[in-house]
């Protein structure tokens, strides 16, 4: 029962570590994702959730897992969520000094005057909402929301407190298996596909390539039962209605066959209806480089190292660019090899794709 204490301190002890053993282990992201969740609901209590992944740059969410009941309001939840107008928004809850925030502490107890609580959460009986950004050293890499009926208590500090305390194993579990997600990245070249929305971000035409796009990302059949583009379109096109913060409208996600897709969006100039363009094309290799980097929580030198390699420099221009010994260059590659989970420099070169520039 969800009204009762709060998880005493050998329960909270016990579900810290069998996360970081989930962390630690072998299984993929989506399995640790349901894995953690099973546990958070037997030690915090609430029924429904979702986890989506997050781009670190720009702090909008990807794709995900989920067991709600509000589908068909993503788009909707999602556009006022990044719209500045709503309560614990997950890029705000990711710039936070405290990674977790509550719709109940948000509004201060009155639920409503969330527009997304009142238009998307209540109609299907969701009363608190919990949301925890799964954040380590090197940035957010996706949020945890925890529903609770309207008829039960709303989450307590101590509720919180605990999924601050998982935050970062979960965030660093989630970046470690970043690029090891989709496919081997290998398909036929496809053009950029481009989409126009309304003002209320409701699709009025696209490319033919933009179809293409749209099958190519995750949960890409749900999304369309559900009558809504995939879900990552929302904020960055709600960011780009916002026309204060056009640097961040845009974000790297990986498609089921595992390229990179870059969703950008900006509106249309001379457009009295105020449209928003969309446009869904693969990922530059360096706009992926420094992702992966990140990702893989290389060094500087090691950062440096990797972008002369994929330049096309051999051990000898890497010592005279970047003036350091062979054997130097040597011990980089080793700890790039054992951090991205590589053999051998072909099998590096292979997972970095980057362009000469990258530097």
């Amino acid at each position: 029962m969800y009204g009762r204490a709060v998880a005493s301190a050998r329960e909270r002890g016990r579900c810290r570590e069998r996360l970081r053993c989930l962390g630690d282990s072998r299984l993929d992201s989506e399995s640790i994702q349901r894995e953690a969740i099973a546990e958070l609901q037997r030690v915090i209590g609430f029924d429904r959730w979702c986890w989506v992944l997050a781009d670190p740059e720009t702090l909008i969410p990807l794709g995900g897992v989920a067991e709600h009941d509000y589908g068909p309001a993503v788009a909707r939840s999602l556009e006022l969520e990044y719209s500045g107008v709503d309560f614990v928004a997950m890029d705000v809850i990711a710039r936070r000094i405290s990674p977790v925030g509550s719709l109940s502490g948000d509004t201060g107890g009155d639920l409503a005057r969330s527009p997304r609580w009142d238009e998307v959460l209540r109609p299907v009986g969701i009363g608190d909402e919990a949301v925890l950004a799964c954040r380590d050293a090197l940035g957010c890499w996706g949020w945890i929301k925890a529903y609770r009926d309207r008829a039960d208590p709303g989450f307590a500090q101590g509720d919180l407190d605990l999924l601050a305390e998982v935050g970062p194993g979960l965030g660093s579990a989630l970046r470690r298996r970043i690029s090891g997600a989709g496919g081997d990245g290998i398909a036929a070249p496809s053009p950029p596909g481009v989409i126009v929305l309304d003002r209320e971000l409701r699709p009025i035409s696209q490319t033919p390539g933009a179809r293409r796009w749209i099958e190519a990302l995750p949960a890409a059949a749900l999304f369309a039962a559900w009558g809504i583009l995939p879900a990552v379109v929302y904020p960055v096109a709600a960011l780009a209605r916002s026309r204060n913060a056009s640097a961040g409208a845009h974000a790297l996600e990986r498609a089921v066959d595992g390229r990179w897709v870059k969703i950008e969006a900006a509106p249309l100039e001379g457009e009295t209806g105020e449209r928003i363009a969309v446009v869904l094309r693969a990922a530059a290799p360096n706009e992926t480089f420094e992702l992966l980097c990140r990702a893989h929580a290389l060094t500087d030198r090691e950062h440096q190292v990797v972008a002369a390699l994929v330049a096309g420099f051999d051990t000898r221009a890497i010592t005279e660019r970047l003036v350091i010994s062979r054997h130097t260059v040597q011990d980089h590659l080793k700890s790039v090899f054992a951090k991205v989970g590589v053999r051998s420099r072909r099998e590096l070169l292979a997972r970095f794709s980057a362009t000469a520039d990258s530097t």
